[in-house]
């Protein structure tokens, strides 16, 4: 039964210790949620605190048996930056445990910024849900192989920002200091204005009743950004992300074919390679007949 099992795990087959694994990290996601409500957290300190613990050794056991389950060839296991990712969960996962359960200190131990953030690694658990939907995991490599394309817009629309940034600090510097004093501060107002945030009210402000008005260089100035930095640059990240994202499903659906293929018996690769040649002949023979047409026409 447990040879079974290893088997299932290492062709990511679907199998019960997968499904039981998938409700501990469902279960650990309200887990996480109930504790950020004060009253609960103070009323069942210690039973939360005892199942955050028993939860994680659950999880520390599932990287056992899939340790066990790549037993033949380990440096498959770390070669998957699924199994790499949720083994830096569990890693993590080992720090909030160090934090005391005494009720009486329970206050004093929030106050304390560290002890805080080892505590909100707890929620870092549910990430591993990522790795357990194809689809999810198909986005998430969609932006990691995206990135190599991606940085080239990003370095587009810095130049785009940092030419903007400037002309708006000359221009509205002293018309609406609030927002364009500094460089800095213009880059931040671009960003806003990028996401469609009350571009409007910034451009009539610097258009009338302001210490130098300019009720022509304004709207171009912000129009013009509008256009090339929220609809041009924006739809080049959707066209990217896209096509990678086509890209990757294919990628996967190669690989599936692959291991199909890998596991599958010598008979049923005859019978694939015999349903193909008479594929392949049938089309030829179309092809023939279709050139022997026209030659005759």
């Amino acid at each position: 039964m447990l040879s079974e099992l290893a088997y299932k795990i290492r062709n990511h087959e679907s199998n019960w210790f997968d499904n039981f694994i998938l409700g501990i990290i469902l279960l650990s996601a309200i887990l996480v949620g109930i504790e950020t409500d004060k009253t609960m957290m103070l009323t069942f300190h210690d039973p939360l605190h005892l199942a955050n613990i028993i939860i994680h050794y659950i999880f520390v056991i599932e990287i056992i048996v899939k340790l066990y389950a790549y037993r033949d060839n380990i440096g498959l296991y770390f070669t998957d930056g699924w199994n790499m990712f949720d083994l830096f969960i569990v890693l993590l996962g080992f720090l909030p445990l160090l934090i005391t359960h005494d009720e009486a200190t329970y206050e004093a131990v929030l106050a304390a910024r560290t002890l805080r953030i080892f505590r909100s690694l707890r929620s870092l658990r549910v990430l591993r849900l990522i790795g357990r939907f194809k689809q999810l995991r198909t986005i998430v490599e969609t932006l990691l192989h995206s990135i190599p394309t991606l940085w080239q817009v990003f370095m587009l629309m810095g130049i785009l920002y940092y030419s903007y940034a400037v002309i708006g600090v000359f221009l509205f510097g002293e018309n609406d200091p609030q927002h364009f004093e500094s460089l800095s501060q213009a880059v931040l107002t671009l960003f806003q204005v990028m996401t469609g945030d009350g571009w409007s009210d910034l451009m009539k402000a610097n258009m009338y009743n302001c210490l130098h008005p300019h009720p022509l260089l304004s709207p171009l100035y912000f129009c013009s950004f509008v256009l090339v930095g929220a609809l041009i640059i924006l739809n080049l990240f959707v066209g990217i992300i896209i096509a990678e994202m086509d890209d990757t499903r294919k990628r996967h659906l190669q690989e599936e074919n692959g291991e199909k293929m890998l596991h599958e018996t010598d008979d049923g690769l005859l019978l694939r390679l015999q349903n193909y040649k008479n594929e392949f002949d049938e089309e030829m023979n179309a092809i023939i007949e279709e050139l022997k047409r026209r030659k005759k026409s």
